[in-house]
């Protein structure tokens, strides 16, 4: 019986190039950090999904910038399936934390989630 204590994944910053952030699924380690970029279009989207990947899951944590004038954040739909095929309506309030979960069900589709809007819970 193996016996795990304080399992730690590492957490992966995602650079973007052209205001893409890619989440490279090849990366050690299940969890990502992606930074929006202020005045730009962004896109999040996944690379190196295939057939190894399968049962990868994790948490990719979205920091919104604290200017979001002129921003917007989408998904590159690709193989990316979230409840109900239903669009993410990501946050676009100022130094807003979001949170995206995944998991690489098969070759070719990936279940996604989309928790946002968190704030501090309110105090007695």
């Amino acid at each position: 019986m193996a016996i795990f204590h304080h399992i730690i994944q590492p957490s992966v910053t995602v650079t973007h190039s052209s205001n893409t952030h890619t989440v490279d699924l090849d990366k050690r380690g299940n969890n990502y950090s992606v930074s929006i970029n202020s005045g730009a279009a962004n896109i999040i989207g996944f690379s190196n999904l295939d057939a190894t990947r399968v049962g990868k899951a994790g948490s990719i944590l979205i920091q919104n910038p604290g200017s979001m004038s002129n921003t917007t954040i989408t998904m590159d739909p690709g193989n990316a399936y979230t409840p109900g095929g239903s669009t993410i309506n990501f946050n676009l309030t100022a130094s807003a934390t979001a949170v995206l979960t995944y998991h690489v069900y098969a070759s070719n589709k990936i279940l996604l989630n989309y928790v946002g809007k968190f704030e501090l819970l309110p105090q007695p």
